[in-house]
């Protein structure tokens, strides 16, 4: 069950208080692993600066610490069917680039589920 349609989920994407709060919840959860993220505040490229930063931790944790990787993937709640397609599948993408997608994404829905749901309640 999808509590927004496509369309607005695209909307919600471009709204700055959204991306800065999910930018936060990026920097929290990856601190949990002792994995610092950095971001500058400024939320008009803020997935691409995420992006750019957790690519390659994304990269260095599959490549050199999986229990890590995994535990992290675990703790964000990344759907786990979509992992496995992603790093079993015989494609020439990569993976870690893919993976961080995922991240992102997920990190974005639980913001905008908190401030829905937090809607709901007032």
């Amino acid at each position: 069950m999808n509590i927004v349609s496509k369309k607005e989920l695209a909307n919600y994407k471009l709204k700055l208080e959204l991306v800065k709060q999910t930018a936060l919840q990026v920097q929290k959860d990856f601190q949990l692993f002792d994995l610092p993220i950095e971001f500058s505040g400024n939320p008009n490229n803020a997935y691409d600066e995420l992006q750019q930063q957790i690519t390659p931790t994304i990269d260095r944790l599959l490549n050199l610490d999986s229990t890590r990787f995994f535990a992290l993937l675990y703790s964000i709640d990344v759907d786990e069917s979509k992992i496995n397609d992603i790093l079993f599948r015989n494609r020439e993408s990569d993976p870690a680039h893919e993976i961080t997608a995922l991240v992102l994404e997920r990190e974005f829905l639980k913001v905008l589920t908190r401030k829905l749901l937090s809607k709901g309640n007032k």
